[in-house]
């Protein structure tokens, strides 16, 4: 008789990729990076700051964006255009919002804000405005394909400037000294936050290749291939901070915020667009794809854009609510000690004393259940072990049961592999076997081997998930990236709620050099594991 009970879906997480299984606090944390302080070189302003004056909250909306690779020499690149209906007046709205949103999130966390219109009065922003016509975002074209509109929340002027593509201006001091002056007069340390939000994720690679016809070898080539996709994601953000005595930090991004929303049709290429050539970037550039259009629908784009940029102000009030916390956030879990206890010693014990121990079939599983819920995994494989010799009808169920004890609690992989190959030479045509031996040779990191039993897994039960997940593992120590991603999102079709999956595509993405798309699958985990998805 087949048993029901699968209890080894075990993902093992043997290659180094990032913080898996972190939490939100820590994805906050290492999603801005700390650049620089005034006050002997430490983060001291954001740490004890109370009460901030967003004084400039500026949004810089990507509207043409490029990527370009290269490879001994050669160069590729790829541009793409944001095709919409959209306003200023859209955009205008959005960061409006933005500011609000992330007004309300630092007031959750207890750091109180100065109303816009406090800043307003103020001598600095007086200034400022006087020179709205020459620091008032507008279109810029930088020189490597990219282009934006920068929208200033509530049509205010630029106190602190950053271009997307360059560098934050060098604060003078006599510039900062302003900037302090406005933070007496409000009663708030001055902030100014800048963020790119871009439109579409880009995939480029390209190297030099050299094909087999034979016994000869042709003469090498240059190769270049590319995907696109519509992702709207924050890939840069720069937070600058002013205190009334001159103190200040800085921040910048270390990884994008990125979210999977559908608001765009498929990429089109479009010829009439002027193409921005690889030489540009290159000197020597060999190939540019036709340019290509990612049509948005306005109504689409908007709440995509606004879902984006309220996560972003969700997870800087987390990085805050951390800095003054003076959290350390970790993403191991708490060991619990160690519960060694046997079978042997519970009915030593129980003759010493006079004791009943379980003797029939219900009371060995009941038994058995309480021992892996008191963290006791040897008495309960033990357990188990009695249970396989007693109800053969069943031995199946118990022996994958403490195959996968072995193997993800008592951490005997010896033992375990043991276990699963009996269980496969007994059962030659259940997919657990195979699936369970598969993971004990991922964790002992032969790959081949753990790969040739996760296809048969897959060949007897081509809808679990797990099972992909394990071999997505194999594939991508065996370097096969592909191969790969190919069954990460195989998985994520068949289950979209196991969060290791978006973790493991995450890291494919991070090594084919897609940060946004890594970003967006990072914190698609984290919202799952959380439930805030």
């Amino acid at each position: 008789m087949r048993s029901k009970l699968f209890p080894a879906a075990i993902a093992v997480l043997v290659f180094t990729a990032a913080a898996f299984g972190q939490d939100y606090s820590a994805l906050a944390d290492e999603t801005f990076k700390y650049v620089k302080a005034g006050t002997f070189g430490k983060p001291s302003v954001a740490k004890k700051t109370q009460k901030i004056s967003l004084g400039q909250v500026r949004v810089h909306f990507k509207t043409v964006t490029s990527r370009e690779n290269s490879a001994r020499g050669n160069s590729a690149d790829v541009t793409v255009y944001l095709d919409s209906d959209l306003t200023t007046g859209d955009l205008q709205t959005l960061t409006n919002n933005f500011y609000t949103r992330l007004a309300s999130k630092l007031n959750a966390i207890g750091i109180a804000t100065v109303p816009f219109d406090s800043i307003k009065q103020t001598e600095y922003y007086a200034e400022k405005l006087s020179k709205q016509a020459e620091e008032k975002g507008a279109d810029f074209d930088g020189k490597n394909g990219q282009a934006w509109v920068s929208v200033n929340a509530f049509d205010g002027p630029v106190f602190v400037r950053w271009r997307p593509e360059g560098t934050v201006e060098i604060i003078g001091f006599g510039q900062q000294k302003k900037l302090a002056k406005t933070a007496e007069t409000t009663g708030g340390d001055v902030m100014t936050v800048d963020v790119v939000l871009d439109f579409a994720s880009i995939m480029l690679s390209a190297e030099v290749k050299q094909d087999r016809q034979g016994w000869f070898y042709g003469d090498p080539y240059f190769y270049s291939d590319y995907s696109i996709g519509g992702l709207m994601n924050v890939t840069k953000s720069y937070i600058y901070l002013v205190n009334q005595k001159n103190g200040f930090d800085q921040y910048s991004s270390a990884q994008p915020i990125a979210e999977r929303i559908g608001f765009a049709e498929k990429p089109r290429e479009d010829a009439s667009r002027a193409s921005y050539r690889a030489s540009k970037a290159f000197g020597d550039g060999r190939h540019s794809f036709t340019p290509l259009v990612i049509p948005a629908k306005r109504e689409l784009y908007m709440m995509a854009a606004g879902k984006v940029l309220d996560r972003y102000a969700d997870m800087l009030a987390e990085k805050f609510r951390v800095l003054r916390g003076g959290e350390t956030p970790s993403n191991k879990p708490a060991e619990k000690p160690k519960d060694n206890t046997t079978l042997a010693q519970v009915e030593n014990e129980a003759r010493k004393n006079n004791d009943t121990t379980a003797v029939t079939t219900g009371e060995m599983k009941a038994a058995a259940k309480d021992a892996e819920r008191a963290g006791k995994y040897q008495l309960a494989a033990d357990y188990y072990t009695k249970l396989s010799a007693a109800d053969r009808e069943h031995a199946l169920e118990y022996d994958l049961a403490r195959g996968a004890l072995y193997l993800d609690r008592i951490n005997d992989n010896k033992k375990a592999l043991e276990i699963f190959e009996v269980i496969i030479k007994d059962h030659p045509n259940v997919a657990e076997g195979y699936y369970n031996r598969g993971t004990t040779y991922a964790k002992l990191q032969d790959w081949k081997k753990a790969k040739k039993d996760l296809d048969k897994a897959i060949e007897l039960r081509p809808t679990w998930a797990e099972a992909y997940l394990n071999r997505g593992f194999a594939l991508a120590n065996m370097k096969k990236f592909d191969d790969a991603l190919a069954d990460f999102e195989r998985g994520i079709q068949l289950n979209p709620r196991i969060p290791n999956l978006y973790r493991a595509r995450a890291y494919i993405y991070k090594v084919k050099g897609n940060a946004a798309l890594a970003a967006a699958d990072e914190l698609r985990a984290t919202q799952i594991e959380q439930g805030r998805f």
